[in-house]
């Protein structure tokens, strides 16, 4: 028996793994299933199938170009030797939408970013505006959580006296501060880096009662889904913050009870209670 061993990106990995539970389909299956239908055609149109029923499968996008994009349009066809236009321009746009979320994100932020890693390695504060305050923070390091989609500054805030995480995507750059960082618990740092949690909680026990819909629910809603311990027919132990489980949990409406931690669960049903009071 030939056995096949091959290394790809973490983020890869995640969605095979997502897809195959999904799925119900184990891993052998499912690699024999990805080579046997791509072995000599590797391309994915299967939704072509669909355009039988009337399906819409083409829409329009139709922008104004900017006076720098303007100055030099036709040197840009030149320089790609572009004969037809739309098939340029459709390029562009699949490959920006071949990555993932987080790809596209650190892409359309990329100013942002590189001001927030120069930052980071030259050890100086930063001014950010986030949402509508104005905070000084020493920036650490930017990563996403296992199974999000959004880049986060992990940072130290002295007004705080804490360290916090703020969205990349939230933020704005104020400015970059000559005022140089204190060293930090390096200790702590490196195990956030190592086990990264945007939400800086407690990792604690949640046990969860699903009904036949919310276990339904817990495949499809993988952005932050907490690692599952065990489950004992519809009783569910997860292992997460109590800020993760509260979040994720909260789509789930009446499909999950949250049965222990007790003051999450205080928690919750006093968020529904509110929920109800706006509705009354």
């Amino acid at each position: 028996m030939k056995k096949i061993r091959v290394t790809v990106p973490e983020d890869v990995w995640d969605i095979i793994k997502i897809d195959q539970e999904d799925f119900g389909i184990n891993n052998n299956k499912f690699c024999n299933y990805i080579l046997e239908k791509l072995k000599f055609n590797r391309k994915i149109e299967t939704e072509k199938l669909l355009q039988a029923q009337g399906r819409a499968h083409k829409k329009i996008i139709q922008f104004d170009l900017n006076v720098n994009n303007k100055g030099i349009y036709y040197d840009i066809l030149k320089s790609n030797e572009v004969k037809i236009e739309a098939e340029y321009f459709r390029e562009l746009f699949e490959i920006y939408c071949s990555k993932f979320k987080y790809q596209r994100e650190l892409f359309i932020y990329e100013d942002k970013l590189k001001s927030i890693l120069d930052a980071i390695k030259d050890e100086n504060k930063l001014k950010i505006k986030y949402f509508s305050e104005i905070i000084d923070i020493d920036p650490i390091f930017i990563r996403r959580e296992d199974k999000g989609n959004e880049n986060f500054l992990f940072c130290y805030v002295e007004k705080l006296n804490s360290y916090q995480n703020y969205k990349l995507k939230e933020m704005e750059i104020v400015a970059i501060l000559p005022e140089k960082m204190k060293k930090r618990d390096k200790k702590f740092i490196e195990s956030m880096k190592k086990k990264y949690d945007p939400f800086l909680g407690k990792a604690a026990t949640i046990k969860v009662k699903l009904t036949t819909l919310g276990e339904s629910l817990l495949k499809t809603f993988t952005e932050y889904r907490p690692k599952l311990i065990k489950n004992e027919k519809d009783i569910y132990y997860f292992e997460t913050s109590e800020e993760q489980a509260k979040m994720y949990f909260r789509g789930f409406s009446k499909e999950a009870e949250i049965l222990e931690p007790f003051s999450l669960r205080e928690e919750i049903i006093k968020e529904y209670q509110e929920a109800l009071s706006t509705y009354k």
